[in-house]
């Protein structure tokens, strides 16, 4: 099956406003993927960035749960698994316009989504 890298780009941008949030959650304002020059490198090279961070999710969630917002954290967590790409791993090497661009409305819808939920 052929993969649609504009749909991967898509849910990698999802992924990261995801663990951007989470992280958020569990540090504080000044977390590290809310950092300008690290969206600015995930964006094409989601897959270099974001693997660690899905590594320390769990720590994340547990760090925000300490803060009191386990319950905002939780329903994060929990949605990551719908935002893995469908691929082996999470796509690198997106410098196509189009790319970056769907990136971005991931990233976008996604916050929006999280705004909401508040």
């Amino acid at each position: 099956m052929a993969v649609d890298a504009q749909a991967e780009a898509h849910l990698a941008g999802r992924l990261y406003a995801v663990l951007a949030e989470l992280q958020r959650l569990a540090e504080g304002e000044h977390h590290s993927l809310g950092q300008p020059e690290v969206l600015k490198k995930v964006t094409t090279h989601p897959g270099s960035h974001l693997t660690q961070h899905l590594n320390q999710a769990g720590k994340y969630l547990l760090g925000a749960r300490n803060r009191n917002s386990g319950k905002q954290a939780a329903a994060l967590f929990r949605s990551i698994p719908d935002l893995l790409p469908t691929g082996r791993e999470l796509p690198n090497g997106q410098r196509s316009k189009d790319i970056v661009e769907s990136f971005h409305a991931g990233v976008a819808a996604q916050r929006e989504e999280i705004a909401k939920a508040e």
